[in-house]
């Protein structure tokens, strides 16, 4: 049972994701957490790098950004600056229910075989896409400031973490070779 929480990659922030591998590996669709993964928790400012990424990543895959947002202005004003579809859902379509993860495949068009999902925690982000099949990337969280409810799940997370490195089945960290520009609101690392 906690493999499902595990994700197949770790790696620091969403710009160190060798999007080559990804195309290698048959993937053809990215599912983007928004909060601590794209941006700080409620931020707008998206890093250069990190845009930079993303261009090039919409030449190779089909893109959606997906949030347990409760409001839609800020998730639609990301999607606007991105020129990408996202997908916010509450209750029981938030993730890591499948509702949201469902809606934003349909927007890709592409199967869970084919899709990564990539987030920053593992009771939302990598346990939905793990159930649905997906290949799941954790990224480390970009901001100590967090929703109080995912401050909680993260002393789960941490226990689930340290079963699974026990275990021998937490992989190891990947990507490292691309430092990101410090951003305001680090968690350190």
């Amino acid at each position: 049972m906690l493999e499902r929480f595990c994700p197949d990659e770790i790696v620091r922030r969403l710009e160190n994701i060798d999007q080559q591998a990804l195309l290698d590996r048959g993937i053809k669709g990215l599912l983007i957490d928004v909060d601590n993964t794209l941006v700080n928790w409620r931020g707008h400012h998206i890093p250069k790098q990190r845009v930079a990424w993303l261009n090039r990543a919409k030449d190779n895959f089909a893109i959606c950004l997906l949030s347990n947002s409760i409001t839609a202005r800020r998730l639609r004003h990301l999607g606007k600056v991105l020129a990408l579809p996202y997908v916010g859902r509450w209750g029981w379509g938030r993730k890591p229910f499948g509702g949201g993860y469902r809606e934003a495949m349909r927007q890709t068009g592409v199967a869970p075989a084919e899709t990564a999902m990539i987030g920053d925690q593992l009771l939302t982000d990598i346990f939905g896409g793990n159930r649905l099949g997906m290949h799941t990337i954790l990224v480390h969280t970009l901001s100590d400031a967090e929703f109080f409810i995912t401050r909680v799940n993260r002393w789960i997370e941490a226990i689930i973490r340290g079963r699974l490195v026990r275990r021998g089945t937490w992989p190891p960290l990947t990507g490292c070779e691309m430092i990101p520009e410090a951003e305001p609101g680090h968690a350190s690392e």
